[in-house]
Formats: structure tokens, sequence, C-alpha cells
């Protein structure tokens, strides 16, 4: 099977958050999604660990596909991981909160 490509118009970010917004997060394992929240949670916010994760942000963007991008989540510190999952989490709850809203 060919590696998904993920650069696309508009971006991959947006293209995540697109899925995100259908609960698909093809990224992020539920193990590793309750492990960053269960730290993140307990107050393990800070500049150090926002700015690794921005770097680390900025190096994914230059993968192509959905299966390297796995890999090299998998190769970061934990904490820098954990801090990409909650950022991603809280990216896409303002996203769907400024979605407009679908009434039935």
């Amino acid at each position: 099977m060919k590696p998904q490509e993920w650069i696309h118009r508009g971006g991959w970010a947006a293209e995540l958050i697109q899925l995100g917004a259908r609960g698909v997060h093809p990224l992020f394992e539920s193990d590793s999604i309750r492990r960053a929240f269960a730290r993140i949670g307990r107050g393990r916010i800070t500049e150090k660990g926002v700015l690794s994760a921005h770097l680390a942000l900025r190096e994914l963007s230059t993968i192509g596909n959905v299966w390297e991008m796995k890999t090299y989540l998998k190769s970061l510190p934990s904490e820098t991981a954990d801090m990409l999952v909650y950022l991603y989490f809280r990216s896409l709850d303002e996203f769907l909160e400024s979605s407009p809203k679908t009434i039935h």
C-alpha cells in the first residue's frame, strides 16, 4: 500500500484538524492521548515544553506521509510528544467552537 500523502491545498495541519473534527486522529494512539492528558492535566505546561513542541511541529511539517509522521512522533521525548497531543486537541477544540453549529 502506498503511503498517504498529506500535503494538500490548505496544508496537512488543516487536513488533520478536519479529520479530528470527525473523531479521527491518525497521528496519535489512544494510549499516547491518555498519557498526555494525564501528564498535562497535572500542570506540566512550561515554556520549554511549548518551545520543544513548536520545534517538533516545524520538523513534522516537512514530513509527507502519516506513517513517517507517526514514526517521528514516537522518536520524540515523551514530554514533547505529550505537549504536541495537548496542543493538537486544544487547536481542535478551538476549531470546533468557532465552527457554525448545525441545527436539525
